[in-house]
């Protein structure tokens, strides 16, 4: 089986990746937008290798391309709808979309970021996610406000220096306080990273100049951690 998705999400996870994007769906001529999409692999709690992302012409598929990839079948995870289990067909680049039109079709308006009985709102237990009734393990949203912050802590668990990449967001007046993942960002605004003893290092975007999408982590310990996967920036 063959679907084809827009890219909106590509994050690193332990040098492997998380894609997500939206279904495309040719229609007399037309591209019409369809749900969210999750390509999950056999391994490393789904994550994808450059090798099985890679496409035809030995690239990587970057953000907004427009990719044709073999699927198997959606693994009906009730936490995480969207996940569909790859074959080892090759990923193909069919075509690409300008963010302009991307946002202006695909920004969606949650009431919250996954209600939840929790303390800390940057995770949602599994059996919140269930009693909720949530649907959905990712949003693409425009925040009221952003702002980045990067630092460096001591963790006292793994006993190393751990650097921090946080994005404190604002929607529907609610504060989330999530991890960052998007490798782009990261390259473009978080280097030279700060010192141990440098203190944290803060960003304030511009909230009419962006969309955020914000996705939901696999069940960890019981949670599914909220981090910003993508932060779309108007050219």
């Amino acid at each position: 089986m063959k679907k084809e998705i827009v890219i909106l999400a590509k994050s690193v996870k332990r040098g492997q990746y998380c894609i997500a994007g939206r279904e495309i769906i040719r229609k007399n001529s037309k591209l019409h937008i369809g749900d969210w999409i999750r390509p999950i692999s056999n391994h490393d709690e789904g994550a994808i290798s450059s090798s099985e992302a890679r496409l035809l012409d030995g690239e990587l598929p970057e953000f907004l391309d427009i990719v044709e990839i073999g699927v198997v079948e959606n693994v009906q995870d009730p936490t995480q709808p969207e996940n569909w289990m790859i074959s080892t067909e090759e990923w193909k680049k069919t075509g690409a979309v300008t963010k302009d039109s991307i946002c202006n079709v695909c920004t969606e308006k949650p009431d919250v970021l996954w209600e939840s009985s929790f303390g800390k709102n940057d995770r949602i237990t599994t059996d919140d996610f269930l009693r909720y009734d949530h649907d959905s393990s990712i949003f693409l949203i425009k925040p009221e406000r952003f702002v980045m912050r990067i630092y460096t802590e001591y963790n006292q668990f793994q006993g190393y220096d751990q650097k921090k990449r946080r994005g404190k967001i604002w929607y529907n007046s609610i504060e989330y306080d999530l991890a960052i993942t998007d490798p782009e960002i990261d390259k473009k605004y978080f280097r030279p990273f700060p010192g141990i003893d440098d203190g944290v290092k803060e960003f304030d975007v511009v909230p009419e100049t962006c969309v955020i999408c914000v996705s939901l982590t696999p069940e960890f310990n019981g949670s599914h951690y909220k981090v910003i996967a993508t932060v779309i920036e108007n050219d």
